[in-house]
């Protein structure tokens, strides 16, 4: 893995802008509106018995945007850390932004491409587990 400095051309997409300012978005609606009563029950877990990978998302958002931190972590993991590295990465980006930095950009050779794409399967297919032995 390489690690660059990449000048932004003009008119480039800031993916980290789009991503975390839906993140921010669904913080605000978690915090300020009843979204547990919008959202139905898993239909997965209705026809399967099983939580499917995602369960608990909607609670885990809605515990991170009151501040429950490790409420947040118990329901689902992943989406909980998903959510705080989208905040993170568009505070980022938007430093980037406002003072004209050159952005940090991760090469990765073929071989660690596949490698990082088989851990985030592993890690998909442990918060599945864990799910399914706490939900």
């Amino acid at each position: 893995m390489r690690i660059v400095f990449i000048k932004r051309n003009p008119g480039q997409v800031e993916f980290g802008l789009i991503y975390g300012g839906i993140a921010l978005l669904a913080l605000c609606a978690a915090r300020l509106l009843p979204v547990l009563l919008y959202f139905p029950s898993c239909a997965f877990k209705g026809l399967f018995g099983i939580p499917c990978p995602t369960c608990g998302s909607t609670r885990a958002v809605v515990h991170l945007a009151h501040g429950g931190l490790f409420a947040a972590f118990a329901m689902n993991p992943l989406i909980t850390l998903c959510f705080i590295a989208a905040v993170l990465f568009f505070l980022y980006n938007l430093v980037v932004l406002a003072f004209d930095l050159p952005r940090i950009a991760f090469l990765l050779s073929t071989q660690e491409g596949t490698a990082l794409r088989i851990v985030v399967i592993g890690l998909v297919l442990a918060q599945w587990v864990y799910l399914a032995f706490t939900l």
